[in-house]
């Protein structure tokens, strides 16, 4: 169960004195969500919080950068939305006089990638970039399974798009060392 592997990596950072080394970063002291902002803490449309989510956010608020503004919410936005940044990233990188040869428009960029969806109906749901490694990472808050959690996506070369991690806490493990995805 998810929810269990977000207990040992929290459980295995604790034995490490509040600190651990993910992919590209060495993180220290987690500053936990204040119980009553957890306690009030939904999805934007009011869905609970996967477990796995809910028990990181009480072990640190802060490593992933998951949380804005005051009272604190989730940074989540459609996932439509999050394909639109990569597709205005990659057009503003090209470099000056460099004709491409396959010209595509940002929002047609976006429809290419929502097609290579596992299912296209996802790209209105509600989704938070996660830290990337050689792929990208998002939590998609599309379909939960019984448990209540949320699956992750994983992209390759911003290209390939499929379920990557059965929820947060799966994520987690693998991110800290702890696990090999599923």
């Amino acid at each position: 169960m998810s929810h269990d592997k977000t207990d040992e990596v929290v459980a295995y950072i604790r034995r490490n004195g509040g600190h651990a080394k993910g992919w590209f970063h060495e993180y220290r002291d987690p500053k936990p969500l204040d119980a009553s902002a957890l306690a009030s803490l939904t999805l934007p449309d009011g869905r609970p919080l996967p477990p796995s989510l809910s028990t990181w956010l009480a072990f640190d608020a802060t490593w992933f950068d998951l949380l804005i503004g005051s009272p604190p919410r989730l940074d989540t936005r459609p996932l439509r939305d999050i394909l639109m940044g990569w597709a205005k990233a990659a057009s503003s990188a090209l470099p000056e006089g460099y004709e491409d040869p396959y010209p595509m428009t940002d929002e047609q960029a976006v429809q290419a990638w929502i097609e290579l969806l596992p299912d296209p109906a996802m790209a209105d749901a509600l989704a938070i970039e996660l830290p990337a490694a050689d792929q990208d990472h998002i939590l998609l808050f599309h379909r939960a399974d019984r448990s209540g959690e949320y699956p992750i996506l994983g992209c390759h070369k911003r290209f390939e798009f499929w379920f990557k991690y059965e929820s947060f806490g799966a994520f987690l493990a693998h991110y800290f060392g702890l696990a090999e995805p599923d």
